[in-house]
């Protein structure tokens, strides 16, 4: 490395250059050419014989690594902080330095996962086609950051390539009618289609049981489309795709100005006929269009045309009565939970519009589709809506209740007026009240209350009682009470009756 350096400063380059050609730290460019020969053959001799500051936990890191080989130098470094409460304060590259030193001088390398690959022979003319999703942060006309969403297909023999738009993410719909924009430009289609495991496409997945979303179950069976879904975590099986949607990112979309989503598509229909399919292959060494050309022969004809409805989709409703996807939670009324499981029906359309069913197939709630991983709650205002059309159903339940329908509405809207926390519970007591006591007695006790612009309802249930009490009296056969007395002289007893007039006095 130290000759190579001085070799290509020979050459006229800077050390910025050599860094970066080399791969190596500026500093270490500017140390090397700095050195003389026999300075850097010195200073090699002291970097095999310096004493290492860890030097003294090279036992303990031994014992750790032969135990677990594949422990990384962040575990031992936590491993060295918890078994040494003294252990010194070292940055973490040195302590990955030292985790080396010790790999090498007791040969204990590092285990990994080694696969073997072997190059594929090139697939029949219209056997298969790749498809996967990209996303892309641009810049717009006024400076701003947009994220744009898009899907690429590519004919795995021609290498021909198509792309397909969105500023929103893509639904299993809007996936559905790329598809068709796909096999349109294509002109005809592939017998296999090869595919990641994505939620679009695919609901579960289990030891190779494939099951598909609903929508496009019924897209691939009517376009009588072979599929293929990748394994997770093997982006090597559909490495074509892999390099377009690269390939897309920083030959298209990088640097590009984003204006709107129809200008953006004619202009990756320009690139695509200039550059993408125009160019000779990197890997066929052959021009993408004129093996199409060829490919095209081999292709089903596309018959028909398919309409893709909206996308439905259910998910279960947590105790807090939200739903959860991508990421975000949608409200839903207050009381949609009922334990121990609640799943509610998901309707999905084109504009990106949420529409949420109950399980007697009743809507509940819409909501607008928020972009993905954002943990936002949508819905708040909805929510608030849901709680206010029952207090307002529940307010003309009650009044209607009553002779004076209009005058109980007024008075039921100025206790919540006064209370719009404790609203249902005063509903709730005054409910009771129509139960406890007849209608009558009912009625004069909310005539009472409103002209005394008394806003309670415990006060309502005790000038209920007091009128009770009252009629009680009244209803009483008043008979003298003789009292029998020694010289057997009668006395007449009347008992006193209270008035609502004193309740009203003690009420001002």
């Amino acid at each position: 490395m130290y000759h190579e350096v001085h070799k290509q400063q020979r050459e006229g380059l800077k050390p910025t250059q050599i860094a970066r050609e080399l791969g190596i730290d500026r500093r270490t460019v500017k140390k090397y050419l700095s050195m003389s020969e026999d300075e850097y053959l010195t200073f090699i001799d002291n970097q095999l014989i310096r004493n290492k500051v860890l030097a003294p936990y090279e036992n303990f890191v031994r014992t750790r690594l032969e135990h677990c080989a594949d422990a990384s130098a962040a575990q031992i470094h936590d491993w060295l902080k918890e078994h040494h409460s003294d252990f010194i304060d070292v940055d973490s590259k040195t302590v990955f330095n030292f985790v080396l030193y010790v790999r090498g001088k007791f040969g204990i390398p590092k285990p990994f996962n080694h696969r073997d690959y072997e190059k594929v022979s090139e697939l029949p003319y219209g056997q298969q086609t790749q498809v996967d999703f990209g996303v892309q942060n641009m810049t717009t006309d006024e400076g701003k950051r947009k994220k744009i969403y898009f899907i690429c297909f590519v004919l795995s023999r021609s290498r021909q390539k198509y792309n397909v738009y969105s500023d929103r993410p893509f639904t299993t719909a809007k996936a559905i009618d790329a598809h068709e924009e796909a096999i349109e430009f294509f002109g005809g289609i592939t017998e296999y289609f090869v595919y990641d495991q994505d939620s679009l496409f695919l609901v579960d997945e289990n030891k190779g049981d494939l099951i598909m979303t609903e929508e496009f179950r019924k897209y691939a069976a009517y376009r009588g489309l072979k599929l293929h879904f990748c394994r997770k975590s093997d982006p090597q099986t559909k490495g074509k795709i892999e390099n377009v949607v690269k390939y897309t990112k920083y030959n298209f979309m990088r640097g590009r100005v984003f204006i709107d989503i129809p200008t953006l598509k004619g202009q990756s229909y320009a690139w695509l006929m200039r550059t993408a399919n125009a160019k000779v292959h990197s890997t066929t060494k052959k021009v993408p269009h004129k093996e199409w050309l060829i490919e095209k022969e081999f292709l089903k004809p596309i018959v028909g045309s398919f309409t893709s409805g909206p996308t439905y989709c259910t998910r279960d409703v947590r105790k807090d009565n939200v739903i959860s996807m991508n990421g975000n939670f949608y409200r839903v009324p207050r009381g949609t939970y009922k334990p121990p499981k609640t799943t509610v029906r998901i309707e999905i359309s084109d504009d990106n519009q949420m529409t949420i069913y109950n399980e007697s197939n009743k809507m509940i709630a819409t909501h607008p589709i928020y972009p993905p991983g954002q943990g936002q709650t949508i819905g708040r205002s909805n929510y608030r809506m849901e709680v206010s059309i029952r207090v307002e159903q529940f307010i003309d339940e009650l009044s209607s209740l009553f002779d004076d329908q209009e005058q109980a509405k007024a008075y039921f809207q100025r206790i919540r007026e006064d209370k719009p926390r404790y609203i249902r519970d005063q509903l709730q007591i005054i409910k009771k009240l129509t139960s406890d006591f007849n209608m009558e007695i009912a009625n004069q006790a909310l005539m009472f209350c409103a002209e005394n612009k008394i806003y309670r309802a415990t006060d309502m249930i005790s000038v209920a009682k007091s009128i009770q009490t009252r009629q009680s009296q009244d209803d009483t056969i008043k008979q003298p009470i003789e009292i029998k007395t020694i010289n057997q002289k009668a006395q007449k007893i009347i008992p006193e009756k209270s008035n609502i007039s004193d309740y009203q006095s003690l009420m001002n």
